[in-house]
């Protein structure tokens, strides 16, 4: 079982399990391909935080507006942002200001599909995961801008549809490729667990089980981890699909001005990956990954989204919580630059959750989500500064591998053994005696081996001189 702080493997005490999962959720092994060909691709332990922008379409009440965008992308990798850009010219509308101009490691135009996010943010991070290293893929963004589509799908597919559904979310296609991969080879196990959690109001609730309710936040040598949160083993992607809809149709969600089904809560869907392999000489290695898959809720402006009772009272814990994020990032950002910061993880739930994830050991990537309606300008260039800030943080991700090597200790005692009764039949034809005299010898002080190989010198006086 993957070692993880809550369970009988953990370090700390173990945390209430869930009841058994279904036959078709039990625990269990997969065979996978070799370790060597599994871990391709990992880059290393270090490396800045990996962001991908992605700009989604205009939507239909933009469109009847006739504005026009906001945001004009130049290549793969640059942006420019100014509040009316003409679609035919690259350049300002009449009385526009300056346009801002932006760069990330990737940048995806309204036409990008599924896939393409896949490519650029999922990927990578589950070739890090196979190799041992923690891994985490969050989408940030103000409320409508397509967050929860890129990470879940669309509605109609149930948040997770089906392989040729081609708007499936980020995170079963990072499920898809990680279980094929696994498929392929010989040589290793693995076992895979999942948990589902949505944090409320500030407020952690299990979405497999909504009554465990009012989670907290522990910590751990592993990192934090949420005591209580049931467990559930995965075999296949079809268990991953179906805890994502029953862990959907539990989240809070809500219509406002600016978006018919707003998120009204944070969730994260987390897997924790054990891999185990045998080297030829017969040892065995252990290596473990936890991967993060966050959906953000996002950023709204109560003028614009009508918020009032309820929904205001969610809109303002949103906008709190994502405030404490871009401070934990602001600062992290400060302390790359040799500036000594305190880092209010613990303002925050969901900082307090992912302060591994967000600049410690972990491979992190960002999928920043915007909107090109001139309407929604500032959150847009708030969005693109945020993500500007998290490019420059470093991870320090460790490798999480254990050797046993109690084998090849064994296998080497044998050996010096072999070499040590040779040694003694060499020197001694096997006298015990005779080899712990022998070995005493070679420690006593010069004098004192002088006179035990000649007894007669130490009687004639100092001053004589032996025959």
């Amino acid at each position: 079982m993957p070692s993880r702080p809550g369970t009988r493997s953990g370090l700390k005490a173990a945390a209430p399990k869930a009841a058994p999962p279904a036959a078709g959720s039990a625990r269990g092994s997969v065979a996978a391909a070799d370790a060597d060909a599994a871990v391709a691709g990992g880059d290393g332990a270090d490396s800045n935080i990996r962001v991908v922008l992605r700009v989604r379409p205009p939507i239909k009440r933009e469109l009847a507006k006739g504005d026009g965008t906001c945001v004009q992308v130049l290549g793969s990798q640059a942006v420019r942002v100014a509040p009316q850009l003409s679609s035919a010219a690259a350049a300002p509308a009449a009385g526009g200001t300056e346009p801002h101009m932006f760069s990330f490691d990737h940048v995806a135009g309204e036409s990008a599909d599924q896939e393409c996010i896949f490519q650029e943010a999922g990927s990578l991070i589950v070739d890090n995961c196979l190799a041992g290293y923690n891994g985490c893929i969050f989408a940030y963004g103000q409320t409508g801008s397509g967050k929860t589509f890129t990470m879940m799908g669309t509605e109609e597919g149930g948040g997770a549809g089906g392989r040729a559904d081609a708007s499936r979310g980020l995170i079963q296609r990072v499920f898809e490729d990680l279980f094929g991969r696994l498929a392929k080879g010989r040589g290793a196990k693995y076992v895979l667990e999942c948990s589902f959690l949505e944090i409320y109001n500030e407020t952690i609730n299990d979405l497999i089980e909504p009554s465990r309710s009012n989670l907290q936040v522990r910590e751990s040598a592993e990192g934090p981890f949420v005591p209580g949160l049931s467990i559930h083993a995965v075999q296949r992607v079809e268990d991953v699909v179906a805890l994502l809809r029953t862990g959907q149709a539990n989240r809070r969600v809500a219509e406002t001005n600016t978006n018919e089904r707003s998120s009204r809560s944070h969730s994260v869907f987390t897997c924790w990956l054990q891999s185990k392999t045998v080297d030829a000489s017969g040892s065995p290695t252990t290596r473990r990954a936890r991967l993060h898959l966050v959906d953000l809720a996002g950023s709204e402006r109560q003028k614009a989204s009508g918020a009032q009772g309820e929904r205001l009272k969610e809109a303002t814990a949103i906008n709190s919580s994502l405030s404490v994020l871009g401070n934990v990032i602001m600062r992290l950002a400060d302390r790359q630059q040799g500036r000594a910061r305190h880092i209010p993880y613990r303002d925050s739930r969901l900082t307090y959750l992912l302060q591994d994830s967000l600049g410690g050991n972990s491979k992190t990537c960002l999928v920043a989500n915007v909107s090109p309606a001139p309407v929604n300008l500032g959150e847009t260039l708030s969005t693109l500064r945020f993500a500007d800030q998290a490019k420059r943080i470093r991870s320090q991700a460790v490798l999480n591998e254990d050797t046993d090597d109690r084998d090849a200790l064994r296998r080497e005692i044998k050996r010096l053994k072999g070499e040590l009764s040779a040694a003694r039949q060499q020197a001694g034809q096997g006298h015990p005696q005779f080899i712990v005299r022998r070995f005493c010898c070679c420690f006593l002080p010069v004098r004192q081996r002088t006179q035990q190989v000649h007894p007669s010198s130490s009687a004639a006086g100092p001053g004589s001189t032996p025959a």
